[in-house]
């Protein structure tokens, strides 16, 4: 399996493409058929992590970003008893990244979408104001040079 630099990326119980000794780490990006895709990198806690966190034999912490244009990256430090063969599925069920990166999207679009708005209100504006400059233009030129008078 390999990540979107082609980089090959680690998986469970010794994967031989694994670029990093063991099953401590692997990598790889979910798509949400949305548009929205979600590193998600899966890692055993350090003992300082575990500690500080108090993670227990079945849990795992998790941490996620917004990594821009609709990408988010999600971190799992799972407790170093937590079973390998569970590790991707949890990472996979797991949507805290996703709900970020819509999260994130959604505000970003709100903000385009008011800032479009204004500038259509100022276009509208202009367009008034040519349109009035225009027609007080007209009226000034049959009023003073109409070759009837």
């Amino acid at each position: 399996m390999s990540d979107r630099n082609d980089r090959p990326t680690a998986g469970l119980s010794g994967n031989p493409n694994a670029f990093l000794p063991g099953d401590w780490f692997f990598e790889f990006d979910q798509d949400y058929g949305d548009g929205i895709h979600v590193i998600k990198r899966g890692l055993d806690a350090s003992l300082l992590v575990v500690r500080k966190y108090d993670i227990g034999p079945d849990e795992v912490l998790a941490f996620s970003t917004y990594d821009g244009k609709r990408r988010a990256m999600t971190v799992f430090h799972f407790h170093p008893d937590f079973e390998l063969h569970r590790r991707r599925h949890y990472m996979e069920a797991h949507r805290e990244g996703y709900d970020v990166a819509r999260a994130v999207t959604g505000h970003l679009e709100a903000q385009r979408a008011e800032r479009q708005a204004a500038i259509r209100r100022r276009v509208a504006k202009a367009r008034r104001a040519v349109t009035l400059a225009a027609h007080a233009a007209a009226v000034f030129i049959l009023a003073h040079y109409s070759p009837g008078r």
